[in-house]
């Protein structure tokens, strides 16, 4: 099981405690990409404990159920999120498709108007 490092932020250490390695890729159950971890803190909220991962394009998650799920590669079907990609590369990790063994598809969400049929209208 590959675990790579971890950044540890002060704020982590005052309030909680930081983690210092996780697995490569992090799965969210109500998510559409696979993310890759940054840093994660484990701290007490109203007497329960939370988990709480930044990841490397900036977006954070934080949750008391087990609806993250940590892999060492992502599903072959799933798309990595590119950002998380890029940033995680540029700082010096190994790629996803080095971690992997293989291509890992990269990729994003793209926001949709739902409530307009016509696009003209304002």
């Amino acid at each position: 099981m590959l675990k790579l490092p971890l950044k540890i932020k002060e704020f982590d250490v005052k309030n909680g405690f930081p983690w210092s390695s996780a697995m490569p890729f992090v799965e969210n159950s109500r998510g559409t990409l696979i993310h890759r971890p940054r840093s994660g803190v484990t701290f007490n909220l109203f007497s329960k404990p939370h988990n709480a991962v930044v990841f490397w394009c900036g977006m954070t998650v934080s949750t008391s159920k087990n609806n993250l799920s940590f892999l060492s590669a992502p599903p072959t079907e799933k798309i990595i999120c590119e950002r998380c990609e890029a940033m995680a590369v540029k700082a010096g990790m190994p790629s996803a498709d080095t971690l992997a063994g293989r291509h890992v598809h990269k990729g994003r969400t793209v926001a949709v108007v739902t409530c307009c049929k016509n696009k003209d209208a304002e």
